[in-house]
């Protein structure tokens, strides 16, 4: 291994070994806000009075028991500890404003409830997906109340009336978006148009709002804590979205030459016929032939694992995966020449950095 490669690799291990500590440190956080079991005040808090009487158990078994395996299953936790890295930075009061956290964790995995029943998905994080191990009505109101329930946080900030309505707004906006891309990515696997006629900048803004926006959430977040102006909040918030941009470009890599790294089947995204990066560079540059008999197997939404192969060997012929791996790379870069000014010369910055490079270099 030469010296790069073993820079990287320490690096690597170092920002996978701070998500592990920071994971226990925002489960404790959610956990506080939406316990895994809840009683009657709790109720009285999150929804406010009833008129006569809320079924507990039935709110516990079709809420809370699912949320909570969900949560318990894994995940990363980057987007809130983006949160927490970039709030340090920036000098917002953790000891106020850490429950923020919860906002950007559930909404993100209600997002990944949705995703699963659009896509028809089997495993998420090793285990049965949401909607097939407790039943579609569950997963979809589940899905749902996960977007909103994080409000209750926002509606008890103790804030100024100017911070609160850029709080919400940047909620509400972002919350717009990521329907918006997911609309868009639906659409793609679904045949709505023609894979050779969608464009790089279609793809990188189907990225930006369904994968990129909460990433940009968080950080807007810590922008509008510290006060920073509307132009700021833009900027920081469009770098974060270019972390979350790569991350997916990183997830579709992984997704063609080891899913089982993610938890999920083989071949997901073959099956899914979902349009990547790799595939509109290889559709921009193979032959007929080639070009034809992807889209066709695109089309199939075949478990087939010879004809899964059979595509991913037509994506690797045209170099689309180093294509991709160059360009998320290049992005990141990129995005963070454009803030780096703007944020304080500390340790946070350093971190958020090293954050930024671990979203393009992982492999998991």
């Amino acid at each position: 291994m030469n010296r790069e490669n073993y820079w990287k690799t320490v690096c690597l291990m170092d920002i996978e070994k701070e998500l592990q500590e920071n994971r226990r440190l925002i489960d404790s956080i959610i956990k506080s806000k939406f316990p895994r079991n809840i009683d009657s005040s709790y109720l009285k808090w999150l929804a406010g009075d009833t008129s006569y009487l809320y079924d507990l158990e039935v709110v516990q078994k079709t809420i809370f028991d699912p949320m909570w395996d969900l949560l318990s299953r894994g995940g990363k936790r980057w987007r809130p500890w983006l949160f927490l890295i970039l709030a340090n930075n920036l000098g917002v009061d953790l000891d106020k404003f850490r429950d923020l956290v919860t906002i950007v964790e559930l909404l993100h995995n209600g997002s990944l409830v949705a995703d699963d029943i659009e896509d028809g998905a089997d495993i998420r994080r090793g285990d049965k997906a949401i909607h097939l191990k407790y039943g579609l009505d569950i997963a979809v109101n589940l899905s749902s109340a996960m977007y909103f329930m994080p409000l209750r946080i926002l509606m008890e900030m103790d804030v100024s009336r100017d911070i609160y309505r850029r709080l919400v707004e940047a909620y509400i906006e972002d919350m717009i978006r990521i329907h918006l891309g997911q609309a868009t990515d639906i659409g793609w696997h679904r045949g709505l148009r023609d894979p050779e006629s969608i464009k790089v900048e279609h793809y990188l803004q189907m990225c930006a709002n369904k994968t990129g926006v909460l990433p940009r959430l968080a950080a807007r977040f810590a922008a509008i804590l510290a006060q920073l102006s509307p132009e700021n909040e833009a900027k920081i918030g469009k770098f974060a979205e270019s972390i979350g941009i790569a991350f997916q470009i990183q997830d579709d890599i992984i997704n063609v030459i080891g899913a089982e790294k993610l938890g999920k089947s083989f071949g997901e995204d073959i099956t899914e016929g979902k349009i990547t990066l790799m595939t509109i560079y290889t559709l921009s540059r193979a032959s007929e032939e080639d070009k034809r008999r992807l889209k066709e197997i695109l089309e199939m939404h075949t478990r087939d694992r010879a004809l899964i192969e059979e595509a991913i060997s037509i994506l690797k012929r045209y170099g689309s995966i180093e294509y991709a791996k160059k360009f998320a790379k290049d992005l990141v870069k990129k995005s963070w020449e454009n803030v780096e000014s703007i944020l304080p010369n500390n340790e946070y910055k350093e971190k958020l950095r090293s954050l930024a490079n671990f979203m393009v270099e992982r492999e998991f």
